[in-house]
C-alpha cells in the first residue's frame, strides 16, 4: 500500500478548491433562493405611466462579515428594463407606484436615505430593502424575478433570487 505525505494531500486540496474559482453560491448570507415565486404583483396600465417600483426585502446579512452587492438584474424579463436600483434602511416604497415614487406616502419614510445598490455594503446583522425601478417597454411586460449578485470580503460570490414576480398588463 502506497502512503502519500502531507505535501500530496495539500496539492490535492488546492486543486479541488481552485477547480471552481467562479462558483456562485445560492445559499449565502442573505439566504437561500431556490423556491418558485410566491408573490405575483399585477399592475394595470395607467395612462402615461411607463415606470413602476418593485420593492424587495428585507435583505439581511446573517454572517459575521460585510457583504458587497455587485449587480442586480432581471430574470425572465419580457418588456421590462431595470432603470435603477437602490437600498433603503426600511421598507422603501410602495409596490407598483411610478418610479421614482412621488409623494411621501408612496416613497416610504426611508426613501431619502437610499443608496445606490451596486457597490453597497451590508454590514453583519444589518437588513436593507431593495427597491428596483422598472420601465415597461411594451403594453404587456413581465418579469419572473430580480437577481442580486454579491460577494463577501474574501471574494466568495453569492446569488440571491427574490421570490416576487411582476406583470404590467392592460387589465389585471
Amino acid at each position: 500500500m502506497k502512503r502519500y505525505g502531507a505535501g500530496a494531500t495539500l496539492v490535492a486540496v488546492l486543486i479541488a478548491t481552485s477547480a471552481f474559482p467562479n462558483r456562485v453560491y445560492t445559499d449565502g448570507p442573505i439566504g437561500e433562493s431556490n423556491a418558485p415565486p410566491f408573490l405575483e404583483w399585477c399592475v394595470p396600465h395607467v395612462d402615461g405611466k411607463t415606470t413602476m417600483t418593485a420593492n424587495y426585502g428585507p435583505l439581511p446579512n446573517h454572517v459575521e462579515v460585510p457583504i458587497i452587492i455587485t449587480d442586480v438584474s432581471a430574470v425572465g424579463a419580457q418588456g421590462f428594463t431595470i432603470i435603477n436600483a437602490v437600498l433603503t434602511p426600511k421598507n422603501g416604497a410602495v409596490n407598483g407606484v411610478e418610479y421614482p415614487p412621488g409623494p411621501k406616502e408612496r416613497k416610504g419614510s426611508e426613501w431619502d436615505q437610499r443608496v445606490p445598490v451596486e457597490g453597497a455594503t451590508i454590514d453583519p446583522g444589518e437588513s436593507w430593502w431593495l427597491v428596483v425601478g422598472l420601465r415597461a417597454e411594451a403594453d404587456r411586460a413581465e418579469m419572473e424575478r430580480v437577481q442580486v449578485d454579491y460577494r463577501d470580503a474574501a471574494g466568495t460570490r453569492y446569488r440571491y433570487v427574490a421570490a416576487s414576480s411582476y406583470s404590467y398588463v392592460p387589465d389585471c
